[in-house]
Protein backbone atom coordinates (compact mmCIF):
# COMPACT_ATOMS: atom_id res chain seq x y z
CA UNK A 1 0.00 0.00 0.00
CA UNK A 2 2.93 2.51 0.88
CA UNK A 3 3.95 1.95 -2.85
CA UNK A 4 0.42 2.86 -4.21
CA UNK A 5 0.57 5.91 -2.15
CA UNK A 6 3.47 7.55 -3.18
CA UNK A 7 3.29 10.23 -5.76
CA UNK A 8 5.13 8.68 -9.25
CA UNK A 9 5.16 4.77 -7.87
CA UNK A 10 1.95 4.52 -7.76
CA UNK A 11 1.25 5.86 -10.79
CA UNK A 12 4.12 3.99 -12.65
CA UNK A 13 2.21 0.64 -10.84
CA UNK A 14 -0.70 1.67 -12.43
CA UNK A 15 0.46 2.24 -15.77
CA UNK A 16 2.26 -1.23 -16.61
CA UNK A 17 -1.33 -2.96 -14.84
CA UNK A 18 -3.21 -1.19 -17.54
CA UNK A 19 -0.23 -2.13 -20.19
CA UNK A 20 0.19 -5.37 -19.70
CA UNK A 21 -3.03 -6.94 -21.06
CA UNK A 22 -3.26 -4.44 -24.16
CA UNK A 23 -1.79 -6.70 -26.95
CA UNK A 24 -4.59 -9.19 -26.43
CA UNK A 25 -7.00 -8.23 -28.65
CA UNK A 26 -7.47 -8.27 -32.25
CA UNK A 27 -8.50 -4.70 -33.61
CA UNK A 28 -11.81 -4.24 -32.55
CA UNK A 29 -14.54 -3.66 -35.50
CA UNK A 30 -15.43 -0.94 -36.12
CA UNK A 31 -13.85 1.75 -34.40
CA UNK A 32 -11.00 0.62 -33.59
CA UNK A 33 -10.48 -0.47 -37.13
CA UNK A 34 -11.86 2.71 -38.28
CA UNK A 35 -9.50 5.33 -36.02
CA UNK A 36 -6.32 3.51 -36.13
CA UNK A 37 -6.85 3.23 -40.12
CA UNK A 38 -7.46 6.86 -40.78
CA UNK A 39 -4.12 7.46 -38.36
CA UNK A 40 -2.76 5.39 -40.33
CA UNK A 41 -3.74 6.92 -43.45
CA UNK A 42 -2.38 10.04 -42.26
CA UNK A 43 1.04 8.88 -41.19
CA UNK A 44 1.63 7.34 -44.66
CA UNK A 45 0.54 10.54 -46.29
CA UNK A 46 2.41 13.08 -44.43
CA UNK A 47 -0.76 15.28 -44.60
CA UNK A 48 -1.30 15.66 -41.05
CA UNK A 49 -4.24 18.30 -41.37
CA UNK A 50 -6.73 15.77 -43.31
CA UNK A 51 -8.22 12.92 -41.50
CA UNK A 52 -8.48 10.26 -44.60
CA UNK A 53 -10.94 7.11 -44.31
CA UNK A 54 -9.32 5.37 -47.46
CA UNK A 55 -8.32 8.47 -49.44
CA UNK A 56 -11.39 10.51 -48.96
CA UNK A 57 -11.81 13.26 -46.50
CA UNK A 58 -12.92 12.16 -42.96
CA UNK A 59 -14.53 14.27 -40.93
CA UNK A 60 -16.71 12.62 -38.43
CA UNK A 61 -14.34 13.88 -35.36
CA UNK A 62 -10.96 16.42 -35.41
CA UNK A 63 -7.66 15.51 -35.72
CA UNK A 64 -5.81 14.94 -32.26
CA UNK A 65 -6.22 11.49 -31.28
CA UNK A 66 -4.56 10.81 -35.66
CA UNK A 67 -2.00 13.25 -34.74
CA UNK A 68 -1.19 11.43 -31.17
CA UNK A 69 -1.40 7.93 -32.61
CA UNK A 70 0.76 9.27 -35.45
CA UNK A 71 3.66 10.07 -32.78
CA UNK A 72 3.07 6.95 -31.26
CA UNK A 73 3.78 4.82 -34.69
CA UNK A 74 6.87 6.60 -34.98
CA UNK A 75 8.02 4.73 -31.87
CA UNK A 76 6.53 1.39 -31.72
CA UNK A 77 5.42 1.24 -35.50
CA UNK A 78 2.33 1.06 -37.53
CA UNK A 79 0.56 -1.09 -35.21
CA UNK A 80 -2.83 -1.54 -33.08
CA UNK A 81 -1.41 -1.60 -30.04
CA UNK A 82 0.75 2.09 -30.96
CA UNK A 83 -2.58 3.69 -31.66
CA UNK A 84 -3.87 2.44 -28.05
CA UNK A 85 -0.84 4.09 -26.31
CA UNK A 86 -3.04 7.18 -26.70
CA UNK A 87 -6.00 5.94 -25.16
CA UNK A 88 -3.15 4.47 -21.80
CA UNK A 89 -1.55 7.64 -21.48
CA UNK A 90 -4.88 9.61 -21.68
CA UNK A 91 -6.34 7.23 -18.88
CA UNK A 92 -3.28 7.80 -16.62
CA UNK A 93 -3.05 11.77 -16.72
CA UNK A 94 -6.80 12.24 -16.02
CA UNK A 95 -5.47 9.80 -13.04
CA UNK A 96 -2.74 11.96 -12.36
CA UNK A 97 -4.18 15.48 -12.61
CA UNK A 98 -7.31 13.41 -10.07
CA UNK A 99 -4.88 12.99 -7.42
CA UNK A 100 -3.32 16.52 -8.05
CA UNK A 101 -6.73 17.81 -7.01
CA UNK A 102 -6.92 15.38 -4.06
CA UNK A 103 -3.54 16.04 -2.64
CA UNK A 104 -3.76 19.75 -3.00
CA UNK A 105 -7.17 19.91 -1.22
CA UNK A 106 -7.29 17.15 0.98
CA UNK A 107 -6.36 16.63 4.54
CA UNK A 108 -2.20 15.99 4.03
CA UNK A 109 -2.22 13.33 6.06
CA UNK A 110 -5.33 11.64 4.65
CA UNK A 111 -4.46 12.33 0.88
CA UNK A 112 -1.94 9.64 -0.12
CA UNK A 113 -3.91 6.86 1.12
CA UNK A 114 -7.29 8.03 -1.45
CA UNK A 115 -4.54 8.06 -4.04
CA UNK A 116 -4.12 5.01 -3.77
CA UNK A 117 -7.67 3.98 -3.40
CA UNK A 118 -8.33 5.89 -6.57
CA UNK A 119 -5.35 4.32 -8.14
CA UNK A 120 -6.43 0.76 -7.13
CA UNK A 121 -10.43 1.20 -8.16
CA UNK A 122 -9.45 2.94 -12.16
CA UNK A 123 -7.29 -0.16 -12.50
CA UNK A 124 -9.57 -2.80 -10.63
CA UNK A 125 -12.59 -2.42 -12.97
CA UNK A 126 -13.83 -3.10 -16.12
CA UNK A 127 -15.23 0.31 -17.01
CA UNK A 128 -11.86 2.70 -17.42
CA UNK A 129 -9.62 -0.59 -17.88
CA UNK A 130 -11.26 -1.56 -20.96
CA UNK A 131 -11.35 2.15 -22.13
CA UNK A 132 -7.59 2.81 -21.14
CA UNK A 133 -7.03 -0.21 -23.78
CA UNK A 134 -9.48 0.50 -26.76
CA UNK A 135 -7.83 2.89 -29.56
CA UNK A 136 -10.61 5.49 -30.07
CA UNK A 137 -11.35 8.97 -29.25
CA UNK A 138 -13.58 8.35 -26.07
CA UNK A 139 -10.64 7.89 -23.71
CA UNK A 140 -9.24 11.09 -25.21
CA UNK A 141 -11.81 13.17 -24.39
CA UNK A 142 -12.89 11.93 -21.15
CA UNK A 143 -9.13 12.47 -20.25
CA UNK A 144 -9.15 16.07 -21.42
CA UNK A 145 -12.34 16.93 -20.05
CA UNK A 146 -11.31 15.35 -16.51
CA UNK A 147 -8.66 17.47 -16.46
CA UNK A 148 -10.25 20.89 -17.53
CA UNK A 149 -12.27 20.03 -14.19
CA UNK A 150 -9.60 19.03 -12.06
CA UNK A 151 -7.76 22.03 -12.81
CA UNK A 152 -10.33 24.79 -12.63
CA UNK A 153 -12.15 23.04 -10.01
CA UNK A 154 -8.58 23.02 -8.51
CA UNK A 155 -8.47 26.85 -8.98
CA UNK A 156 -11.76 27.62 -8.04
CA UNK A 157 -11.11 26.11 -4.50
CA UNK A 158 -7.11 27.99 -4.18
CA UNK A 159 -6.37 30.07 -6.87
CA UNK A 160 -3.81 29.26 -9.53
CA UNK A 161 -2.94 31.04 -13.04
CA UNK A 162 -1.05 27.60 -13.98
CA UNK A 163 -4.05 25.23 -12.97
CA UNK A 164 -6.57 28.28 -14.55
CA UNK A 165 -4.29 28.12 -17.93
CA UNK A 166 -4.00 24.34 -17.89
CA UNK A 167 -7.99 24.02 -17.25
CA UNK A 168 -8.64 26.06 -20.81
CA UNK A 169 -5.82 24.14 -22.45
CA UNK A 170 -7.27 20.96 -21.47
CA UNK A 171 -10.80 22.73 -23.27
CA UNK A 172 -8.96 23.39 -26.33
CA UNK A 173 -7.39 20.10 -26.80
CA UNK A 174 -11.02 18.11 -25.58
CA UNK A 175 -12.17 20.36 -28.83
CA UNK A 176 -10.08 18.61 -30.90
CA UNK A 177 -10.29 15.15 -29.63
CA UNK A 178 -14.02 14.97 -29.91
CA UNK A 179 -15.89 17.91 -30.80
CA UNK A 180 -17.62 20.48 -28.67
CA UNK A 181 -18.20 18.35 -25.80
CA UNK A 182 -14.65 19.32 -25.16
CA UNK A 183 -15.73 22.19 -23.75
CA UNK A 184 -19.75 22.37 -23.14
CA UNK A 185 -19.03 19.15 -20.65
CA UNK A 186 -16.43 20.90 -18.11
CA UNK A 187 -18.58 24.42 -18.26
CA UNK A 188 -21.51 22.94 -17.60
CA UNK A 189 -20.19 20.85 -14.48
CA UNK A 190 -18.20 23.64 -13.17
CA UNK A 191 -21.09 25.82 -13.68
CA UNK A 192 -23.00 23.76 -11.47
CA UNK A 193 -20.21 23.27 -9.13
CA UNK A 194 -19.55 26.68 -8.43
CA UNK A 195 -23.36 27.61 -8.51
CA UNK A 196 -23.95 24.69 -5.26
CA UNK A 197 -20.88 25.57 -3.23
CA UNK A 198 -20.12 29.11 -3.58
CA UNK A 199 -23.00 30.94 -5.30
CA UNK A 200 -24.21 32.35 -7.87
CA UNK A 201 -21.04 35.36 -8.44
CA UNK A 202 -18.46 32.32 -8.72
CA UNK A 203 -19.68 31.03 -11.57
CA UNK A 204 -17.92 34.26 -13.35
CA UNK A 205 -14.71 32.75 -12.44
CA UNK A 206 -15.23 30.83 -15.85
CA UNK A 207 -15.35 34.23 -18.00
CA UNK A 208 -11.42 34.77 -18.00
CA UNK A 209 -10.78 36.40 -22.03
CA UNK A 210 -7.02 35.54 -21.24
CA UNK A 211 -8.32 32.10 -20.74
CA UNK A 212 -10.75 32.32 -24.04
CA UNK A 213 -7.99 33.38 -25.76
CA UNK A 214 -6.03 30.50 -25.28
CA UNK A 215 -8.89 28.33 -26.04
CA UNK A 216 -9.36 30.06 -29.10
CA UNK A 217 -5.96 30.36 -30.33
CA UNK A 218 -5.28 26.12 -29.98
CA UNK A 219 -8.55 24.75 -30.98
CA UNK A 220 -9.63 27.37 -33.34
CA UNK A 221 -7.15 27.26 -36.77
CA UNK A 222 -7.53 23.32 -37.76
CA UNK A 223 -11.10 23.94 -37.90
CA UNK A 224 -10.76 27.34 -40.01
CA UNK A 225 -8.55 25.55 -42.18
CA UNK A 226 -10.53 22.64 -43.04
CA UNK A 227 -13.35 25.14 -43.94
CA UNK A 228 -11.30 27.25 -46.36
CA UNK A 229 -9.59 24.12 -47.41
CA UNK A 230 -13.47 22.34 -47.94
CA UNK A 231 -16.35 24.46 -47.82
CA UNK A 232 -19.05 23.02 -45.88
CA UNK A 233 -17.05 21.57 -43.74
CA UNK A 234 -18.15 23.19 -40.03
CA UNK A 235 -21.98 22.39 -41.41
CA UNK A 236 -21.46 19.15 -41.76
CA UNK A 237 -19.19 19.01 -38.60
CA UNK A 238 -21.19 20.85 -36.02
CA UNK A 239 -24.63 20.67 -37.44
CA UNK A 240 -24.63 17.21 -38.86
CA UNK A 241 -22.29 15.54 -36.21
CA UNK A 242 -23.38 17.46 -32.95
CA UNK A 243 -26.65 19.48 -33.42
CA UNK A 244 -28.26 17.04 -35.70
CA UNK A 245 -26.95 13.54 -33.57
CA UNK A 246 -27.70 15.22 -30.21
CA UNK A 247 -31.02 16.20 -30.91
CA UNK A 248 -32.55 14.10 -33.56
CA UNK A 249 -33.54 10.34 -34.13
CA UNK A 250 -32.12 8.31 -36.94
CA UNK A 251 -28.73 7.64 -35.79
CA UNK A 252 -27.79 3.79 -34.90
CA UNK A 253 -27.67 2.58 -30.97
CA UNK A 254 -31.23 3.88 -30.09
CA UNK A 255 -31.12 2.92 -26.25
CA UNK A 256 -33.94 3.94 -23.35
CA UNK A 257 -32.71 6.67 -20.98
CA UNK A 258 -31.53 4.43 -18.38
CA UNK A 259 -28.84 2.93 -20.19
CA UNK A 260 -26.08 4.74 -19.00
CA UNK A 261 -27.09 3.99 -15.15
CA UNK A 262 -27.12 0.94 -16.15
CA UNK A 263 -23.90 0.72 -17.76
CA UNK A 264 -22.26 2.10 -14.54
CA UNK A 265 -23.62 0.03 -12.47
CA UNK A 266 -22.61 -3.26 -14.33
CA UNK A 267 -19.12 -2.09 -15.40
CA UNK A 268 -17.91 -0.74 -12.13
CA UNK A 269 -19.25 -3.92 -10.32
CA UNK A 270 -18.24 -5.41 -7.90
CA UNK A 271 -17.38 -1.51 -6.57
CA UNK A 272 -21.07 0.06 -7.83
CA UNK A 273 -23.17 -0.58 -4.49
CA UNK A 274 -20.18 1.20 -2.66
CA UNK A 275 -20.68 3.93 -4.76
CA UNK A 276 -24.26 4.25 -4.61
CA UNK A 277 -24.22 4.04 -0.28
CA UNK A 278 -21.05 6.79 -0.78
CA UNK A 279 -22.98 9.13 -3.47
CA UNK A 280 -26.35 8.66 -0.67
CA UNK A 281 -24.11 9.75 2.08
CA UNK A 282 -22.96 12.97 -0.03
CA UNK A 283 -26.25 13.98 -0.09
CA UNK A 284 -26.41 14.68 3.44
CA UNK A 285 -22.54 15.28 4.54
CA UNK A 286 -20.59 17.04 1.70
CA UNK A 287 -17.47 18.56 1.16
CA UNK A 288 -16.03 20.47 -1.91
CA UNK A 289 -14.44 17.98 -3.46
CA UNK A 290 -17.53 15.49 -2.56
CA UNK A 291 -19.76 18.11 -4.08
CA UNK A 292 -18.08 18.30 -7.15
CA UNK A 293 -18.05 14.99 -7.63
CA UNK A 294 -21.47 14.47 -7.24
CA UNK A 295 -22.25 17.02 -9.48
CA UNK A 296 -19.70 15.93 -12.51
CA UNK A 297 -21.24 12.03 -12.02
CA UNK A 298 -25.17 13.30 -11.71
CA UNK A 299 -24.47 16.30 -15.19
CA UNK A 300 -22.55 14.31 -17.84
CA UNK A 301 -24.83 11.12 -17.27
CA UNK A 302 -27.76 13.29 -17.64
CA UNK A 303 -26.35 14.79 -20.83
CA UNK A 304 -25.43 11.74 -22.67
CA UNK A 305 -29.01 10.11 -21.86
CA UNK A 306 -30.78 12.71 -23.42
CA UNK A 307 -30.10 11.71 -26.82
CA UNK A 308 -31.69 8.80 -28.28
CA UNK A 309 -28.10 7.14 -29.81
CA UNK A 310 -26.21 6.19 -26.75
CA UNK A 311 -22.57 4.42 -27.16
CA UNK A 312 -20.77 2.60 -24.45
CA UNK A 313 -17.76 5.20 -24.96
CA UNK A 314 -19.52 7.98 -24.37
CA UNK A 315 -20.11 8.09 -20.58
CA UNK A 316 -16.36 7.44 -19.86
CA UNK A 317 -15.76 11.31 -18.60
CA UNK A 318 -17.27 10.02 -15.43
CA UNK A 319 -14.89 7.34 -14.25
CA UNK A 320 -12.58 10.13 -12.37
CA UNK A 321 -16.06 11.28 -10.89
CA UNK A 322 -16.56 8.04 -9.58
CA UNK A 323 -13.19 7.78 -8.18
CA UNK A 324 -13.08 11.22 -6.56
CA UNK A 325 -16.76 10.08 -4.82
CA UNK A 326 -15.69 6.48 -3.65
CA UNK A 327 -11.69 6.36 -2.52
CA UNK A 328 -12.05 9.03 0.15
CA UNK A 329 -14.95 6.63 1.85
CA UNK A 330 -12.47 3.35 0.86
CA UNK A 331 -9.33 4.96 2.51
CA UNK A 332 -11.59 5.17 6.04
CA UNK A 333 -12.84 1.99 6.00
CA UNK A 334 -9.13 0.98 4.99
CA UNK A 335 -7.64 3.08 7.79
CA UNK A 336 -10.01 0.88 10.56
CA UNK A 337 -8.25 -1.39 12.85
CA UNK A 338 -10.42 -4.19 12.17
CA UNK A 339 -13.85 -5.58 11.20
CA UNK A 340 -15.17 -5.68 7.96
CA UNK A 341 -15.29 -2.30 7.10
CA UNK A 342 -11.13 -2.83 7.03
CA UNK A 343 -11.49 -6.29 4.53
CA UNK A 344 -14.52 -4.34 2.40
CA UNK A 345 -12.17 -2.22 0.37
CA UNK A 346 -9.54 -5.39 -0.52
CA UNK A 347 -12.29 -7.61 -1.02
CA UNK A 348 -13.94 -5.17 -3.54
CA UNK A 349 -10.33 -4.68 -4.99
CA UNK A 350 -9.99 -8.49 -5.44
CA UNK A 351 -13.21 -8.92 -7.20
CA UNK A 352 -12.52 -5.75 -9.23
CA UNK A 353 -9.61 -7.92 -10.81
CA UNK A 354 -11.22 -11.12 -11.19
CA UNK A 355 -13.67 -9.19 -12.67
CA UNK A 356 -11.57 -7.29 -15.26
CA UNK A 357 -9.48 -10.22 -16.24
CA UNK A 358 -12.77 -11.98 -16.95
CA UNK A 359 -14.32 -9.43 -19.57
CA UNK A 360 -10.59 -8.97 -21.28
CA UNK A 361 -10.94 -13.20 -21.49
CA UNK A 362 -14.17 -13.06 -22.86
CA UNK A 363 -13.81 -10.23 -25.10
CA UNK A 364 -10.68 -11.91 -26.92
CA UNK A 365 -13.10 -15.03 -26.71
CA UNK A 366 -16.72 -14.25 -28.30
CA UNK A 367 -14.85 -12.02 -31.11
CA UNK A 368 -16.18 -12.65 -34.55
CA UNK A 369 -15.55 -9.27 -36.07
CA UNK A 370 -11.86 -9.73 -36.22
CA UNK A 371 -10.47 -10.22 -39.92
CA UNK A 372 -6.49 -11.04 -38.81
CA UNK A 373 -7.45 -14.90 -40.15
CA UNK A 374 -8.55 -13.70 -43.62
CA UNK A 375 -5.04 -10.91 -43.79
CA UNK A 376 -2.49 -13.98 -42.55
CA UNK A 377 -3.79 -15.96 -45.32
CA UNK A 378 -3.56 -12.76 -48.14
CA UNK A 379 -0.29 -11.78 -46.42
CA UNK A 380 1.49 -15.69 -46.61
CA UNK A 381 0.51 -15.87 -50.75
CA UNK A 382 1.37 -11.99 -51.06
CA UNK A 383 3.69 -11.12 -54.11
CA UNK A 384 5.09 -7.69 -54.91
CA UNK A 385 3.01 -6.00 -57.37
CA UNK A 386 -0.65 -7.45 -55.84
CA UNK A 387 -3.37 -5.35 -55.61
CA UNK A 388 -6.49 -5.44 -54.05
CA UNK A 389 -9.97 -4.67 -54.40
CA UNK A 390 -13.38 -4.63 -52.47
CA UNK A 391 -16.25 -5.68 -53.75
CA UNK A 392 -19.62 -5.23 -52.39
CA UNK A 393 -17.74 -4.36 -49.06
CA UNK A 394 -15.32 -2.30 -46.96
CA UNK A 395 -13.36 -3.73 -43.87
CA UNK A 396 -11.45 -1.23 -41.84
CA UNK A 397 -9.08 -3.65 -40.45
CA UNK A 398 -8.19 -5.52 -43.78
CA UNK A 399 -5.78 -2.41 -45.23
CA UNK A 400 -4.41 -1.42 -42.05
CA UNK A 401 -3.27 -5.30 -40.67
CA UNK A 402 -1.83 -5.50 -44.81
CA UNK A 403 -0.13 -2.09 -44.19
CA UNK A 404 -1.71 -0.89 -47.63
CA UNK A 405 -0.93 2.89 -47.15
CA UNK A 406 -2.48 3.67 -50.41
CA UNK A 407 -6.26 4.00 -50.92
CA UNK A 408 -8.10 1.05 -52.12
CA UNK A 409 -10.76 0.96 -55.11
CA UNK A 410 -14.57 -0.28 -53.49
CA UNK A 411 -16.79 -1.70 -56.53
CA UNK A 412 -20.09 -0.97 -54.99
CA UNK A 413 -23.84 -1.38 -57.37
CA UNK A 414 -24.57 1.92 -56.61
CA UNK A 415 -21.42 4.07 -55.48
CA UNK A 416 -22.80 6.92 -54.45
CA UNK A 417 -26.17 5.86 -53.19
CA UNK A 418 -27.43 8.26 -49.98
CA UNK A 419 -27.31 6.15 -46.93
CA UNK A 420 -30.00 6.80 -43.84
CA UNK A 421 -28.21 4.77 -41.34
CA UNK A 422 -24.93 4.69 -39.88
CA UNK A 423 -22.19 2.35 -41.68
CA UNK A 424 -19.24 2.13 -43.21
CA UNK A 425 -20.90 2.81 -46.51
CA UNK A 426 -22.55 5.93 -44.87
CA UNK A 427 -19.36 7.17 -44.02
CA UNK A 428 -17.46 6.33 -46.70
CA UNK A 429 -19.88 7.92 -49.68
CA UNK A 430 -20.07 10.90 -47.03
CA UNK A 431 -16.26 11.59 -47.35
CA UNK A 432 -16.34 11.47 -51.39
CA UNK A 433 -18.54 14.05 -51.33
CA UNK A 434 -15.79 16.80 -49.84
CA UNK A 435 -13.97 15.39 -52.37
CA UNK A 436 -15.49 14.29 -56.08
CA UNK A 437 -12.39 13.42 -58.24
CA UNK A 438 -10.61 11.14 -55.30
CA UNK A 439 -14.50 9.61 -54.82
CA UNK A 440 -14.55 8.69 -58.21
CA UNK A 441 -11.20 6.87 -58.00
CA UNK A 442 -11.89 5.07 -55.41
CA UNK A 443 -15.84 4.09 -55.26
CA UNK A 444 -16.30 2.61 -58.79
CA UNK A 445 -19.05 0.90 -60.55
CA UNK A 446 -19.03 -2.80 -61.26
CA UNK A 447 -18.40 -1.56 -65.12
CA UNK A 448 -14.79 -0.39 -63.78
CA UNK A 449 -13.19 -3.78 -62.83
CA UNK A 450 -12.60 -4.16 -66.58
CA UNK A 451 -9.67 -1.67 -66.17
CA UNK A 452 -8.50 -2.85 -62.68
CA UNK A 453 -8.26 -6.82 -63.75
CA UNK A 454 -5.65 -5.73 -65.61
CA UNK A 455 -4.32 -3.12 -63.63
CA UNK A 456 -1.67 -5.26 -62.00
CA UNK A 457 0.09 -8.73 -62.30
CA UNK A 458 -2.28 -9.98 -59.37
CA UNK A 459 -5.40 -8.89 -57.96
CA UNK A 460 -6.93 -10.14 -54.33
CA UNK A 461 -10.60 -9.76 -54.18
CA UNK A 462 -12.00 -9.01 -50.44
CA UNK A 463 -16.08 -10.71 -50.59
CA UNK A 464 -18.45 -10.34 -48.32
CA UNK A 465 -19.06 -14.30 -47.53
CA UNK A 466 -23.13 -13.30 -47.22
CA UNK A 467 -22.99 -11.20 -50.98
CA UNK A 468 -26.42 -11.55 -52.08
CA UNK A 469 -24.91 -10.10 -55.74
CA UNK A 470 -22.00 -10.70 -57.89
CA UNK A 471 -20.14 -7.57 -59.13
CA UNK A 472 -17.22 -9.18 -60.46
CA UNK A 473 -17.92 -12.15 -62.66
CA UNK A 474 -14.46 -12.87 -63.11
CA UNK A 475 -13.72 -14.43 -59.68
CA UNK A 476 -16.96 -16.85 -59.89
CA UNK A 477 -15.36 -20.34 -59.78
CA UNK A 478 -12.19 -19.43 -58.09
CA UNK A 479 -10.60 -21.15 -55.29
CA UNK A 480 -11.19 -19.51 -51.77
CA UNK A 481 -7.52 -18.21 -51.04
CA UNK A 482 -8.52 -16.70 -47.46
CA UNK A 483 -11.13 -16.28 -45.28
CA UNK A 484 -12.57 -14.87 -42.11
CA UNK A 485 -16.21 -15.28 -40.19
CA UNK A 486 -17.25 -12.64 -42.74
CA UNK A 487 -15.08 -12.61 -45.42
CA UNK A 488 -13.23 -14.35 -48.57
CA UNK A 489 -10.65 -13.50 -50.53
CA UNK A 490 -10.01 -14.99 -54.26
CA UNK A 491 -6.76 -14.28 -56.52
CA UNK A 492 -7.56 -13.09 -60.03
CA UNK A 493 -4.46 -13.32 -62.39
CA UNK A 494 -4.34 -11.04 -65.01
CA UNK A 495 -2.04 -13.18 -67.26
CA UNK A 496 -3.52 -14.86 -70.07
CA UNK A 497 -6.46 -12.98 -69.83
CA UNK A 498 -5.13 -9.10 -70.60
CA UNK A 499 -2.94 -7.93 -73.64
Amino acid sequence: MRVLQHKWWGLALAALVLLISMPWRPVALPDEGRYVGVAAMMWHSGDWLLPQLNGLPYFHKPPLFYWLAGLSFGLTGETAVGARLVSWFAALSAIFVLCQLIRRHMDKAEAPAVCAWVLIFMVAQPFWHLGSQFANLDMLVASCISIAICALASHALRPSTGLRTLGFVAMALGVLAKGLIGVVLPILVLSLWLFWSQGWRAVFQLVWLRGWAIFLAISLPWFVAMELRYPGFMHYFFVVHHFKRFAAEGFNNVMPAWFYPGVLLIMTLPWSPAILWTMAQRLTRTTPLGQLGLVWLLAITVFFSLPSSKLLGYILPVGPALALLLAPQLARWHAQSSGWQRRLPTGLALGGVVLTVGMLIGIVWVDTKSNARLVDGIQAQWQPGDALVFEDQFTFDVPLLLKRGPAVPVILDEPFAPQQYDSWRKEIVEAAKFDGIKGRQILLAPQAWQTLRCAAPRTWIVVPKQSKQVLIPERVGLPVLASSPRLEAYLWIAKGHCP
